[in-house]
C-alpha cells in the first residue's frame, strides 16, 4: 500500500501553513492577514491550482494561523474547520490574551499580542471539530484530533503515513532548537499531556508552524519525563 502524502510547508511572515496533496489536497493553517495570495503561489508552482484545496484546517484561531482563512475562503470557496472550542476566536477575528509559560514568551508577547496584530478578519466556520475529524472526504488519508493546551481548541494532524501537523503545541527552544513547550499556553500541563498523547500514536515526522519538522523520537526524548 502506498503511503506517500505529500507535506509542503509555505513560509509566511513568521509562521509554517501547509498543502497536504493526496488523492485531495487541504490546507492547514492560512497565516496572518494577507498571505493568501503567497499561499496559493506556492500550490501553483508545485502543479497545484487554487480550486484543488477543499478544507482549511485551522489548528487554532490565533491571528497568526487563522489571518487569512477569511480570504482564502472566499477566493477558493474552500470549507474552513476549527475546534468548537476556538470556534468564537474565529467568529470574532479575535485571539484573545497570550499566556507565557517563560521569559521568552513574555518578552515576545509585548508585540504579538498587542491589539493591531492579533485581530484579523472573522468568519463563520463551516466545521467546528469535537474529538475527531476525518479527512477522508476531502481526499486526504488522516484525521484531525484534539490537542488542547496551547489554547482550548488546538488541533493536530494525523496523516496515515505516521506523520503529525501540530501548530503550536510544540516550540524550538531558543537555546537550543530542541523540542520544546509553546511559548504560550492557556494550560501548560494539558499542553503536556497533549504532547504524550501526540507522541504515542506518531512515528513519522512532526510538522510546526515556527520551525523545521522534528523526528517523533527527537520530541519524545525532549519531553523524556512524561513518558
Amino acid at each position: 500500500m502506498d503511503l506517500s502524502i505529500d507535506i509542503v510547508p509555505v513560509s509566511v511572515k513568521m509562521i509554517n501553513a501547509f498543502i497536504i496533496r493526496d488523492e485531495g489536497t487541504i490546507l492547514v493553517d492560512s497565516g496572518y492577514p494577507g498571505s493568501e495570495d503567497a499561499i496559493l503561489e506556492k500550490l501553483r508552482e508545485i502543479g497545484g491550482s487554487p480550486e484543488d484545496i477543499r478544507l482549511i484546517v485551522l489548528t487554532h484561531g490565533h491571528a497568526d494561523h487563522a489571518g487569512s482563512a477569511a480570504a482564502l475562503r472566499e477566493k477558493i470557496g474552500a470549507k474552513v474547520a476549527v475546534h468548537r472550542l476556538d470556534a468564537e476566536k474565529v467568529r470574532e477575528g479575535r485571539q484573545g490574551k497570550l499566556h507565557p509559560t517563560g521569559i521568552t514568551g513574555r518578552i515576545l508577547g509585548l508585540f504579538l499580542g498587542r491589539e493591531a496584530i492579533s485581530r484579523y478578519p472573522a468568519l463563520e466556520p463551516d466545521i467546528l471539530i469535537d474529538e475527531c475529524l476525518e479527512l477522508e472526504e476531502f481526499g486526504v488519508r488522516g484525521r484531525v484530533i484534539h490537542t488542547p493546551g496551547h489554547s482550548p481548541g488546538c488541533v493536530s494532524v494525523l496523516l496515515k503515513n505516521g506523520d503529525a501537523i501540530t501548530g503550536d503545541l510544540i516550540f524550538p527552544s531558543i537555546l537550543s532548537g530542541k523540542p520544546s513547550l509553546p511559548f504560550w499556553a492557556d494550560d501548560p500541563a494539558e499542553a503536556q499531556r497533549s504532547i504524550k498523547k501526540l507522541i504515542d500514536i506518531t512515528t513519522g515526522k512532526i510538522y510546526i508552524a515556527h520551525w523545521k519538522p522534528f523526528s517523533s523520537a527527537e520530541v519524545k526524548k525532549s519531553f523524556s519525563s512524561l513518558f
